[in-house]
Order: C-alpha cells, then structure tokens, then sequence
C-alpha cells in the first residue's frame, strides 16, 4: 500500500507541474488601430529617412573635402595626414549609417550607431569650443536618432 500512495502523490505532483506550465500566455498581436492617422503611421519612417540625409550629407563633405573638417579633430594637429584619415573614416561611418537609415536595412542598430557617433561629437565640441550654435544643430540630430532608435515599429523597414 505505501508504495501506491509514493505513486499516486508522484503522478499528482507531475499533474500539478504540467498545469502549472500549460498556463495559457497571451499572443502578442500588433493591430493597428483603426482611429490611426497617416501622420502617426509614417512619421517613424519620415523621421529614419530625414536622419539618413542629413548623416548622408554630412559625410559626404567629410570625404570630398576631408581638410575643411580636420579642425574638430580633437588634441590632433589639424594639418596632420592621422586627422585627414580620422575624418575620412568618420566620413564613411556616417555614410554607411545613412545609407542603412535611408534603405530600412536594421534600423534600430544604424540608429543606435548613430545616436553614439552623434553623442561624442556633442561632447567633444562642448569640451573643445563650449556650446554653439552647432552643438545644438548636433544635439538635435542626435536627439531624432534616439527618437527612430526608441521606435519600435519602423515602417518600410527591410530588417529590423
């Protein structure tokens, strides 16, 4: 008899742990609602292609005209050949980044990547020259790549 109540409280506990673990989760399922605006729907989107511009424009004047660029090359000597490569680099970073942007191709990382390349150049201009106008032009920029980076629905998006 003992051996049949060691059974019987095993084949109980094994119940109660399956139901325990069969508790129904709730699907995560993403409806649009239907009060919705076109505003609302493609300003995520309107907002990662205007990053990817200016990230585009700006880095292409850091690799066509890389010597305009090497004075906010911090403690490097302005004409040195390391500064021109330092903003060559910075130049093609930015690049690669807006095109990601502009394309959709992982936006939330190109973002992030972005917001982290955008918050040095604010800190560094801040220390080097205190703040200016284009610290804050900076800031700005910096602050739309967190807003596409904290989206978390980017429309017309390849990969995300």
């Amino acid at each position: 008899m003992p051996r049949r109540n060691r059974v019987a409280r095993a084949a109980a506990l094994r119940a109660a742990r399956e139901a325990e673990m069969a508790v129904p989760t709730p699907a995560v399922v993403r409806r649009t609602p239907p009060e919705t605006s076109a505003m609302e729907l493609w300003a995520p989107t309107v907002a990662r292609v205007a990053l990817g511009l200016v990230l585009l424009w700006f880095g292409l004047h850091e690799l066509l005209q890389p010597s305009l660029w090497t004075g906010y090359v911090p403690v490097i000597a302005g004409s040195s050949k390391f500064a021109i490569a330092l903003v060559l680099l910075h130049g093609w970073a930015l690049v690669v980044m807006a095109v990601a942007l502009t394309l959709g191709i992982a936006p939330r990382v190109a973002a992030a990547v972005s917001a982290l390349m955008l918050l040095e150049i604010v800190v560094s201009l801040s220390v080097t020259g205190g703040l200016s106008d284009i610290v804050a032009r900076d800031l700005g920029v910096f602050g739309l790549a967190v807003a596409v980076f904290a989206n978390d629905k980017p429309g017309l998006a390849l990969r995300d």
